[in-house]
């Protein structure tokens, strides 16, 4: 009997779909999802305080961003380092980041230029808290933030009517003795040593607060205060350029409200 022959197997040809139209729906989506984006508004009224230059601050862009969050924070970082009267001053005040992929921020001073590194964040409240935290050292409070800020609302005159409210209040009996001391004219140019002497620790206890004793010693009353510019303050009392800044940035809102 003659054995059968066996053929060899053959291969299933696979289909031809070059002509059949791919349906959306069936194909699976490639695009990554979408980066989170922050952006970041300047108030161009507010008050610039001692270490940043106002004209320097109404020229900033309306708003940085959106872009990512770490992104946006350089840049504002940078913003203020770049209005600054003297870099190095809010060089110093910035937090240095550490670990991690980093982005960077710099400032000329001493001849050379100085690089610190910020973290890398991913957090909108991170960026608003990291910038708050500046403003405050800087004493420039609501500089920035997420929101447009609406036009003709000053910051700086909030600063005023909160300052302003602060010496109207009248002084009760659960005050303590230093409050019982508060001046009792709104004029500075009637204050005596002693109003002088409250104002400065009440204006910042942490930086003024040590330094109100040179003040009795050299029986500074309201009117020399009116007169007390930076570089004399240094010379003649002694402080550093920080306090002396901080001490003429409470002098100048001082002069600016109605007595």
């Amino acid at each position: 009997m003659t054995p059968l022959a066996l053929s060899p197997p053959r291969s299933t040809p696979e289909p031809d779909l070059s002509s059949i139209p791919q349906d959306a729906a069936t194909v699976p989506s490639l695009a990554a999802p979408q980066a989170l984006t922050v952006c970041l508004y300047i108030n161009k009224q507010a008050n610039a305080g001692p270490y940043l230059e106002r004209r320097k601050v109404q020229q900033l862009p309306e708003h940085f961003g959106p872009e990512r969050p770490s992104a946006v924070l350089q840049q504002a970082v940078q913003a203020c380092i770049d209005c600054a009267h003297q870099q190095k001053l809010v060089f110093a005040l910035v937090k240095q980041g550490y670990g991690g992929e980093m982005v960077s921020v710099s400032a000329s001073f001493d001849g050379k230029q100085h690089l610190r590194s910020l973290p890398v964040v991913n957090s909108v409240g991170y960026v608003l808290r990291f910038l708050a935290k500046l403003c405050r050292s800087l004493l420039c409070d609501d500089l920035f933030s997420h929101q447009p800020f609406p036009r003709g609302c000053s910051a700086s005159e909030k600063v005023q009517e909160k300052e302003e409210g602060r010496m109207e209040s009248a002084s009760s009996p659960s005050q303590d003795a230093q409050d019982a001391r508060r001046p009792r004219s709104r004029n500075p140019s009637a204050w005596t040593v002693e109003d002088v002497v409250w104002f400065v620790k009440d204006a910042d206890p942490q930086a003024l607060g040590p330094h109100v004793e040179l003040f009795r010693k050299h029986e500074i009353d309201g009117n020399a205060l009116l007169l007390l510019k930076s570089d004399m303050v240094m010379k003649y009392l002694g402080l550093k350029l920080g306090p002396a800044l901080k001490l003429c940035y409470h002098i100048d809102k001082l002069k600016q409200a109605k007595f």
